[in-house]
């Protein structure tokens, strides 16, 4: 499949790898989406290099159908037969967060054998009439890290909440989000920078632009788990909230306060300087996040409240 073919079977992590074939992302959660129809065959991803313990979730018709794994430069995926919506998500791989950010994954092919056909069901990026991303921003809960296992080491992004409250709405989900990140000094990830991560998947790699009018964010949380003053956290989300605006024109935006009940009037002062933003106190939805993150079921908490709200 040729570069263009390429990405538009790609979600908006990913974009043009600027040092070879293919395309790149720097995050978990990132997918393919695709139509297909045939006999059955074979899905075959060839990478940039060897991954190590690297994970995928094969989501077929809107329910994960199996956990595929690679070691190597290629995964191959048996698909059934018949006409399948088919999202194919990242989990995980064995990298640092950091390291993750400065090269990224590359995937430089995708391939079908046998009698398939695939047709991309993600909008076209400069389609303004298609049916608009839902975008969600944060750190690691929003995107699906340890989630599962017995000491929560797996990533499950196909089963957090912005891509529950995606499936429930019919729209194409748009994920930026990276462990341990946040709008203070404080966050103890410093790279990617929240506002860095809105523009870029890499310091050199433009991140794509994207139609999308309701925007989730959920920052605060590493900021207030880390030390963060209320004046460094205020300053933070005022530089912040005006780069979302610049970022995402024309949206609205939900701001969710951090899970444990920090910042919240901090929220409520820098929002009012705006009318596109919606700040929405989750204390009372008594979501847990230490010692694990939040497993499966506070996941779908979440995005049931979340599908009340948007």
């Amino acid at each position: 499949m040729e570069e263009e073919s390429l990405l538009t079977l790609a979600s908006p992590e990913w974009s043009k790898n600027p040092d070879g074939d293919g395309v790149l992302c720097s995050q978990y959660g990132a997918y393919f989406a695709f139509h297909y129809e045939g006999q059955g065959g074979q899905l075959l991803l060839s990478f940039g290099q060897e991954y190590p313990d690297m994970r995928w979730t094969l989501n077929v018709d809107g329910s994960d159908q199996q956990t595929c794994s690679s070691d190597g430069e290629e995964l191959t995926i048996d698909l059934p037969a018949g006409q399948h919506d088919v999202e194919l998500v990242l989990d995980q791989w064995a990298t640092g967060q950091v390291a993750f950010w400065q090269s990224g994954l590359v995937v430089q092919s995708i391939r079908v054998t046998g009698a398939v056909q695939l047709t991309s069901t993600l909008p076209n990026d400069e389609d303004k009439e298609a049916t608009p991303y839902l975008t969600f921003v944060g750190d690691s809960i929003v995107a699906g890290e340890a989630m599962m296992g017995a000491s929560h080491d797996q990533h499950r992004p196909s089963q957090s909440f912005p891509a529950i409250v995606a499936r429930a709405k019919k729209q194409p989900l748009n994920r930026i989000a990276y462990g341990g990140t946040g709008l203070t000094t404080s966050a103890p990830f410093q790279e990617p920078k929240a506002i860095d991560a809105l523009w870029r998947v890499r310091d050199d790699v433009a991140r794509r632009r994207v139609h999308s009018q309701q925007v989730v964010v959920a920052y605060g949380l590493n900021d207030a788990n880390y030390g963060a003053s209320e004046e460094d956290f205020a300053f933070g989300l005022r530089v912040y909230l005006l780069e979302l605006v610049k970022r995402f024109h024309q949206a609205h935006f939900y701001l969710l306060t951090p899970w444990n009940g920090r910042f919240k009037d901090i929220f409520m002062a820098e929002a009012s300087r705006f009318d596109c933003f919606t700040v929405v106190d989750t204390s009372p939805w008594q979501i847990s996040t230490r010692p694990h993150h939040p497993g499966v079921a506070d996941h779908q908490k979440i995005a049931a409240k979340l599908e009340r709200i948007l």
